[in-house]
């Protein structure tokens, strides 16, 4: 049997009422707090017994602090003095127990009490959800903008877009409820000391049942997007989430336990603030950086074919990949000898999003001069839903078409679609003249297509065939 659990923390910092009453049922239980941390609390295993736990608030405690202050020595001593043994203290947050039934209350006046908790807050609880409310509403303004715009392709873009955007959204939702919360308990509370009352009872269960419902919620989102990223083919972007939340705990481990390091050695708290911060700083660098780049250098993002080679000052691949539905050999019905192909898979679950990209050169003896090459890319477009085809394609011509004044001569005029078995096909002019890049609208696909050449017939229908229908 374990004589130590750690269970997470869902109480409210500011309802001391709650977490009075919440220790003494865990020692009936037979558990008494040892040691209150960040989200973590550690119980130990005691006899069951009748315990009392008071709650009162010291602005001038922090983590970074080497020791207890002058103030928490003085509330520790005067405590002890009216039987109340400190136990831990939780932020500004000081708790203290006791077995005697007849110890008098720590806090008798509720005005002081209450301008003590309003002092606390201040000090990072106010700030930290200020803060958070902030980055919440900045990451998730591309999502909202989206929304509010109905801009499809930008909503679809991507699915870390769109379930990172509501992750930061539920983020927006939760934080301005609890400073919303703070604050009308705080005004109401202000009321009944007036009123000659105490500070208002706050519904602990219900606090509680809202955290956890919280983080179900953050569960299901982060699920679905590892879902919808596997289900698109998308394996990199899930180990770099899963790395990346792995590398993240660590991180948090880590700065902890340089504070924690430092408190111990009794570093002041300046330095303790300024070295866990350049900690905190060079290890999100570092972890989070050298991640990143392993995973690009991995191609974890990115169709990329491994080993390459150089030719002409042209890096080829040395065993081009044939997991692409049309090449230039397909095409041409030709081989070449040297070839670079990559992919790149992007887009949402409701929008997938296929790039490719090839270069080959022309067989030919070196001395007849550089060998010609052959350039070909396309990029395939699935709406899942056919509601939103039209605005998909609609928005991919407008933004296929740049807006600078010195692209000016650009523009998409449409042409028969009957060679090549689409619905709409737009080619694309240059100052009054064709070019060989397309838009090519097919049933439940949008592709665009440039390549070096004109297509044959024969070439238009292959391109139809595996671009434009499932293969």
């Amino acid at each position: 049997m374990k004589d130590v659990k750690y269970c997470r923390s869902t109480l409210c910092l500011y309802d001391y009422r709650g977490v009075e009453e919440h220790l003494s049922a865990m020692a009936a239980q037979g558990w008494r707090l040892e040691k209150a941390g960040n989200s973590l609390w550690k119980y130990r295993r005691a006899e069951p017994a009748r315990v009392r736990y008071a709650v009162t608030y010291n602005a001038g405690a922090s983590q970074f602090n080497p020791g207890p202050t002058e103030g928490q020595e003085s509330l520790e001593e005067l405590c002890a003095a009216a039987g109340w043994e400190k136990v831990s203290d939780w932020f500004q947050m000081q708790i203290f127990s006791t077995e005697d039934p007849a110890a008098v209350p720590l806090e008798t006046d509720e005005a002081l009490r209450l301008q003590n908790i309003h002092r606390s807050m201040r000090k990072n609880y106010l700030p930290t959800n200020i803060f958070l409310l902030a980055v919440g509403l900045w990451m998730s303004a591309s999502l909202v903008y989206s929304l509010v715009s109905g801009n499809i392709l930008r909503l679809f873009s991507s699915n870390a877009h769109l379930f990172s955007g509501s992750l930061f959204l539920l983020l927006v939702l939760a934080e301005s409820y609890t400073l919303l919360h703070y604050y009308r308990w705080r005004k109401q509370s202000r009321r009944s000391i007036e009123d000659g009352g105490t500070c208002v009872p706050i519904n602990t269960r219900a606090y509680q049942r809202l955290n956890r419902g919280g983080l179900v919620l953050v569960g299901i989102v982060s699920a679905l997007y590892l879902l919808a990223e596997l289900l698109s083919g998308s394996r990199g972007y899930v180990l770099f989430f899963l790395a990346y939340i792995l590398q993240f705990i660590l991180l948090v481990f880590l700065v902890r336990r340089t504070t924690a390091v430092l408190r111990k050695r009794r570093a002041s708290k300046s330095v303790n603030i300024v070295v866990t911060l350049a900690v905190d700083v060079v290890l999100a660098f570092a972890l989070i950086g050298g991640l990143t780049f392993c995973a690009i250098r991995s191609g974890w993002f990115s169709g990329g074919s491994g080993e390459t080679y150089t030719y002409q000052n042209v890096k080829f691949d040395v065993h081009p990949r044939e997991d692409v539905p049309l090449t230039l050999s397909d095409l041409t019905g030709k081989p070449y000898e040297h070839v670079s192909r990559n992919w790149r898979r992007v887009g949402s679950v409701l929008l997938p999003e296929w790039s490719y990209w090839e270069t080959a050169l022309e067989n030919g003896p070196e001395e007849e001069g550089w060998p010609g090459s052959l350039h070909l890319s396309y990029t395939v477009y699935i709406p899942r839903f056919q509601w939103f085809y039209d605005d998909v394609a609609e928005e991919l011509l407008e933004s296929a078409v740049p807006r600078s004044s010195y692209d000016i001569g650009y523009a998409y005029v449409s042409e028969d679609p009957a060679p090549w078995g689409a619905e709409a096909v737009y080619r694309r002019w240059l100052d009054g003249s064709p070019i060989n890049s397309w838009f090519l609208c097919f049933p439940g696909r949008i592709a665009s297509l440039s390549m070096d050449w004109e297509p044959t017939a024969r070439e238009k229908a292959l391109i139809q065939s595996r671009l434009g229908s499932e293969t």
